[in-house]
């Protein structure tokens, strides 16, 4: 039995495209017949609990308290402030764990760039196979000194997992090997998000059956156009309701938009099964990003339960949506999203033709064996 020792400062119940596809490897992981150490924050972006330590089945989380909880997304931008707000808490708990449990550790696997780091210090206290997973694409053509400092980083690493095609592209661009990167196209649970009655989910989380549905759901920030949708409902005057489930730094902005306006509709953060209804409640999944976008697992679950989407032409998403379920803007703000959207609301019939394809697309590409790449670089 193997034992893959994770860092990673975010994990659930934290919120985001990183926790959840943490929650996944682990989860198919401890399936598969490893065993999962995973060191981690506790959660930094939301006010949730969580243990110190807890176990589940073949995973054992070890979580660190740290401050600032709020901090990140507004230090996000600016890599030296992430990595010194990030690197201290998470070294010194990894280190202290690594070195209790270093003689059962068969591979370390880092998520993240910070994750890296500490992941290099406690390699040199014994070697074991190393494992880097980048989860964004970060633009290095344009910041020549984060690339020299991400290639040097990266360069000790056994196999570097790039989040896309995109995100390869740049690692190789910067001088890393192109035989240690692999490109592990990202997965859901098929079984678990799938089509639902439409207006049974409708009526379990208060939406009105007779409307057309537009959902955003993910983090509550600028840069994943939540801005951009705002103004589109405040524009549209068609009855069409904007629903937006998720929490960050602008979930004030959009509660104060849906006390205000009757299009707009605030569901805050829902469990598990209130989103796989979110996603069948909807007729369109919107999520103008301003941003490179990685391989993010939204777009998935939304195609596995039938929903069509659209978003920007923009880092990863390209890659892995095509024209039959997906509408990739060139360029987005308010009028042009507004302008896809409405073209479906007045074209019934052409939004049902994606609505056909969506699922079975999500079979086909989005199925649990992409995990098998990660699971072979151990």
């Amino acid at each position: 039995m193997k034992t893959v020792f994770m860092i990673c400062p975010f994990a659930k119940p934290n919120v985001g495209g990183v926790e959840s596809h943490l929650d996944k490897l682990t989860g198919y992981l401890s399936a598969k017949g490893y065993r999962v150490i995973l060191v981690t924050y506790k959660p930094l972006t939301t006010r949730t609990k969580a243990r110190g330590y807890e176990k589940k089945g073949g995973v054992e989380i070890y979580r660190a308290r740290w401050f600032g909880v709020g901090l990140f997304p507004r230090l996000e931008p600016y890599f030296p402030l992430v990595f010194l707000y990030l690197f201290p808490g998470l070294f010194f708990k990894s280190l202290l764990v690594y070195m209790r449990r270093r003689k059962e550790v068969d591979t370390v696997h880092a998520h993240g760039f910070v994750a890296a780091a500490v992941a290099r210090v406690i390699l040199a206290f014994s070697r074991r196979r190393s494992v880097v997973s980048t989860h964004a694409i970060y633009n290095l053509r344009n910041r020549r000194f984060l690339a020299g400092i991400i290639r040097r980083l990266l360069n000790g690493f056994d196999t570097i997992l790039a989040v896309g095609e995109p995100s390869r592209r740049e690692l190789v661009a910067i001088g890393l090997d192109p035989e240690r990167i692999k490109v592990h196209p990202n997965w859901i649970d098929i079984k678990t998000f799938n089509p639902m009655d439409k207006d049974e989910c409708r009526r379990t989380l208060k939406i009105s059956p007779e409307h057309f549905v537009v959902l955003f759901l993910g983090r509550m920030m600028e840069m994943k156009g939540v801005g951009v949708l705002l103004e589109a409902a405040r524009r549209t005057r068609k009855d069409i309701r904007f629903v937006f489930v998720g929490d960050g730094p602008m979930a004030g902005a959009v509660k104060e938009a849906a006390r205000t306006d009757l299009k707009i509709n605030y569901l805050g953060r829902l469990p598990d099964d209130g989103i796989i209804r979110a996603y069948n409640s909807a007729d369109l999944f919107v999520s103008p990003v301003l941003y490179e976008e990685g391989f993010a697992t939204v777009y998935l679950e939304s195609l596995a339960c039938g929903t069509p989407v659209i978003t920007a032409k923009r880092g990863c998403l390209p890659f892995f949506l095509n024209r039959e379920v997906a509408d990739l803007m060139e360029e987005v703000n308010p009028e042009k999203v507004l302008d896809r959207i409405e073209f479906y609301f007045d074209n019934r019939e052409e939004l049902q033709k994606r609505r056909h394809v969506c699922r079975s697309y999500a079979e086909k590409n989005f199925s649990e064996k992409n995990a098998d790449i990660i699971a072979g670089s151990y």
